[in-house]
């Protein structure tokens, strides 16, 4: 006679799962690390939308230096009153939230002999600039920092 078939011989199996506290413990843990990671991803959100404005912010700048050059036009550089956009003729710019554009009297003129009002543009926010220089006599524009 064999008690492989009786219930009352049968031994005890464990339950599977996951006890109160081991669910705790790791929910715990990927908050911990939900609080590193967060700030580091939205700096980083920061950080690429100032780039990406100042980056558009030199292109429009060179821009209106080639267009004045090759159509033999005056180009007007301008920024609103704001700070935040940015125009070259009829197209225009907007500089993502908490960066702000400087230009000297507002505007840039590049004229088609090449020469331009010139002086010190830049954008920033709270933690960092760009700044460039627009040469008078040539109209070049460097990057000064």
């Amino acid at each position: 006679m064999s008690g492989a078939g009786d219930a009352a011989v049968r031994p005890l199996r464990a339950q599977a799962g996951f006890t109160l506290i081991e669910a705790l413990v790791v929910l715990a843990i990927l908050a911990l690390a939900a609080g590193i990671a967060f700030p580091s991803v939205e700096a980083a959100q920061h950080y690429q939308a100032f780039s990406d404005g100042a980056t558009r912010f030199e292109a429009a700048l060179r821009g209106a230096r080639a267009q004045a050059l090759s159509q033999g036009i005056s180009v007007h550089f301008t920024l609103s009153t704001d700070r935040r956009v940015f125009s070259t003729g009829d197209a225009r710019d907007r500089l993502p939230d908490g960066v702000m554009g400087s230009v000297p009297n507002g505007a840039i003129t590049f004229y088609p002999d090449g020469t331009a009002t010139g002086g010190e543009v830049a954008v920033g926010d709270q933690m960092r600039a760009r700044r460039w220089r627009v040469r008078a006599t040539t109209g070049l524009i460097e990057r000064v920092q």
